[in-house]
């Protein structure tokens, strides 16, 4: 049967109720009224909806979403159910060309009615960037006592309506700025040192005794310092450096040149430099695996911004320890006086033979050891392009006020992305002058005026909008949209300039999203917006039980919240299709990821592409260990939840909340034959009131019960309790338009052919990043737009951002 699609923002109904008996003044009612109104009226109510009493007032819109879901069930031939009489062709034309007019006029008087300014205020991580790119300060707005954490709206961290300001917030952005300034003006510049240790330096106090030793033996390696699991030691001792080591605050460049022993069977040695938070956890500043051997060490090098004084460990933290306490022993005989000295393992007359054992009788390692050859502390650095941000922000000692006003208002210019005028600074202004009166030096003074900016609204939120009605952003709204989109930060030089000159119109705009697409700033970007559109910040949220997966740890879990990241990092860089977040024979993942998958061994510890065979059973966004974990708990896998996730997050559909006093599912007893959970849902979904839904929900989840709660593939699944043995896995189901799948692989076949429908809710979430607000069926007409442009270029990823960009979707207040 023909089906006529409309965009749903054409099919937005909206009315001031019905009388119980639907009065056929409109097409569209002769069509309800026949057949739809028996199955959801006053005498029956399947899914909680009565069609006469849904709000018909076009202008309002307060039940758009019904009426949408509505015509989209009747195009897609869903409703009326096949049991009941089938409404014509001609019927099915007139119902939805009458609504049409309707709801253009409701939608346009809606738009009409808008509110004239908007503000939406930064994220910590945009105002993080943003004070970086305006003065070439480091600041971390999200350690303790900075500025109060962003709520979250369906992952999203920048979502205007959710970000308030409290009182005790507007104090911290008041020492925000204060300190960014200090950072900015300090008045004591430290010179950048370079201090290099050896391993002799660091372990034997220069190792002129145990030279003497070497010599005797004829050996010409040079001393290495040892660190295995659970050993921990001051990156920053007096011992090492003394007084020429950091000393000042700022951004410091750490080397390394190290190896690893890895045990058969075991873990790649990990090194973790941070502050140790307890027997098995480190708050990191810098994580890494070393796959180096012996024989070829490797340079390591990390940036780190240090605050002094800094508590900064070398940690190596492991879970393929078996005996901890044989390793303790081995630390305490390592760490005694007459303890080994070591150069490599091959070099047994130098091993202690009254100590517990590091090696066996073939000389491979029993523990995941770090081999440190030398360690090098270089800084506090400040770049270039740091200074010239800074440069001539602070007008001379002997400026006169216009001078100082030109200063004050070139600087606000840029903080506040948009041009300003003399009489917006007069507060600011009077404020300096104040303090001159009172005798402060000319800097100081002038401090008083910059923090005044800085805690302005105009720095903190992104205004957009004035008093004057217009439906479009000025050119340079639109560049700070453009650039908070793509950069996550304030615009460039470039950009200002372009908006400045009404370049961002046609082929220059295009080619002003080119080079913006193509800066190293689009990073940021790939960062936020990966980690907000997955919801990666659920990863951890419920730790996994130690006993039921002692393979996972803090180093497994942060190489989980790296791996999409990395992925989408990679599609971008290639410009790879969408497709591939649906499944791909390559993923990107480092060396404790490709132990967990059982993937070969990466030629280093870094993130990198490797390739996928079928029995990988891996590939695409779906089966990674994030996206398996963040939707499960701490003991086991939630299938639900798992739907839930991917028809929100992959095909932008979210379900509707579950009903009130919806009974848990019980938990397995030792008299209850063992069963999977599988089969307790589908029990579950026996209650009425939980079918419906669940019939959509629970084959999106369910196709992935191949996958323990960490992401283990597994057969059968492991009920702790009962009778029998384990049950076997049934990932089969259908989809809920009747498509079958027997497992993972055909399942994510199925939504390949439904790749119209990922991309579109890809771009959907894409534009809710970059308007910074929730979409309304309002929106999408441009949507719908943004989509076919996609398409053209083939659904690539970078093209697809670009279309965003272009689109007048973005141009719209």
């Amino acid at each position: 049967m023909t089906r006529f699609v409309f965009s749903l923002s054409t099919l937005v109904f909206i009315s001031s109720g019905l009388p119980e008996a639907l009065a056929a003044t409109e097409p569209y009612d002769a069509f309800l009224q026949k057949h739809c109104i028996s199955c959801h009226g006053p005498d029956k109510e399947k899914g909680d909806l009565r069609i006469d009493k849904l709000s018909r007032d076009f202008k309002l819109g307060a039940d758009t979403h019904h009426w949408a879901e509505m015509i989209e069930q009747v195009n897609s031939g869903e409703m009326p159910p096949k049991k009941e009489k089938q409404p014509t062709q001609e019927e099915i034309a007139e119902f939805v060309t009458s609504l049409d007019a309707h709801i253009k006029q409701g939608r346009a008087a809606r738009m009409a009615a808008r509110p004239a300014v908007a503000l939406y205020r930064l994220s910590r991580k945009e105002y993080q960037n943003t004070v970086y790119d305006l003065l070439g300060v480091r600041y971390d707005p999200a350690k303790p006592g900075e500025l109060n954490e962003d709520t979250l709206w369906h992952g999203f961290e920048r979502i205007g309506s959710e970000l308030s300001l409290s009182p005790s917030h507007v104090d911290r952005y008041y020492r925000a700025a204060e300190l960014v300034l200090d950072r900015a003006f300090t008045a004591a510049s430290a010179e950048a040192r370079k201090v290099h240790k050896t391993a002799a330096d660091i372990r034997y106090n220069g190792g002129k005794e145990q030279q003497v030793a070497l010599d005797r033996f004829g050996i010409k390696r040079p001393l290495r310092y040892l660190m295995f699991p659970g050993n921990t030691q001051n990156a920053l001792s007096p011992n090492w450096f003394g007084k020429t080591g950091p000393e000042h605050s700022g951004l410091y460049k750490l080397r390394i040149q190290a190896s690893g022993i890895r045990p058969l069977g075991g873990q790649t040695a990990h090194l973790s430099i941070g502050k140790r938070t307890g027997e098995e956890t480190v708050d990191g500043l810098i994580e890494f695996d070393i796959t180096a051997t012996e024989d070829k060490p490797q340079v390591y090098e990390f940036e780190v911004f240090l605050e002094m004084p800094a508590t900064l460990d070398f940690c190596v933290v492991a879970t393929d320890v078996v005996d901890r306490r044989q390793g303790a022993a081995f630390r305490n005989a390592l760490s005694s006086r007459g303890g080994y000295i070591f150069t490599h393992s091959s070099e047994t007359t130098l091993l202690n033979p009254n100590a517990p054992q590091m090696f066996d009788d073939k000389g491979n390692g029993l523990f995941s050891t770090v081999l440190l050859d030398w360690i090098e502390w270089e800084g506090p650095l400040v770049s270039d392009s740091e200074k010239a941000r800074r440069k001539d922000v602070v007008p001379p000692d002997d400026a006169t006020p216009e001078v100082v006003a030109a200063h004050l208002q070139r600087f606000a210019e840029r903080a506040w992305r948009r041009p300003v005028k003399t009489e917006e600074l007069a507060e600011y202004l009077k404020s300096y002058a104040d303090e001159r009166a009172a005798g402060e030096k000319m800097a100081d003074a002038y401090r008083v005026a910059l923090q005044g900016v800085l805690t302005s609204r105009h720095f903190i939120y992104i205004v957009e909008g004035d008093t004057v009605a217009r439906e479009q952003l000025t050119d340079s709204e639109l560049a700070t949209r453009l650039s908070y989109l793509l950069w996550s930060s304030m615009p460039d030089s470039g950009l200002f300039a372009a908006a400045k000159s009404g370049a961002l119109k046609g082929d220059a705009l295009a080619k002003e999203v080119d080079r913006m697409l193509a800066d190293g700033k689009t990073s940021r970007f790939i960062d936020d917006f990966a980690r907000q559109w997955l919801q990666l910040n659920r990863v951890g949220m419920f730790p996994p039980d130690k006993k039921l997966y002692p393979a996972y740890d803090a180093w497994l879990e942060e190489s989980m919240r790296s791996e999409p990241v990395e992925f989408f990092r990679e599609m971008y860089a290639k410009n790879l299709p969408l497709d591939s977040f649906i499944d791909s024979d390559w993923t990107i993942a480092n060396a404790r990821l490709c132990e967990f998958y059982g993937l070969p061994e990466p030629k280093s510890g870094a993130f990198q592409r490797v390739s996928l065979k079928p029995e990988n059973r891996r590939g695409g966004l779906l089966t990674m260990g994030a996206v398996l974990g963040l939707t499960s708990d701490g003991t086991r896998h939630r299938p639900v939840h798992r739907g839930v996730w991917l028809s929100e997050v992959v095909l932008g559909k979210p379900p509707p909340p579950p009903p009130a006093n919806v009974p848990a599912i019980e938990p397995p007893t030792p008299q209850s034959a063992k069963a999977t959970l599988r089969q307790k849902i589908e029990a579950h979904r026996a209650d009425a009131n939980c079918a419906a839904c669940h019939a959509k929900i629970d084959p999106l989840g369910l196709a992935w019960d191949n996958y323990d709660a960490i992401g283990q593939w597994r057969t059968h699944e492991k009920v702790p309790a009962g009778v029998g043995a384990d049950p076997l896995i049934n990932p089969a189901g259908t989809m809920p338009d009747g498509r079958a799948f027997k497992d993972a692989t055909e399942f994510k076949r199925l939504l390949l052919e439904d790749r119209d429908e990922v991309a579109l809710a890809f771009i959907e979430h894409l534009s809710t990043y970059a308007l910074r607000r929730a979409l309304s069926f309002d929106d999408q007409d441009d949507l719908k737009l943004i989509q076919a442009e996609a398409k053209k270029q083939g659904y690539r990823i970078k093209d697809t951002i670009r279309a965003v960009a272009l689109s007048d979707l973005i141009r719209k207040r």
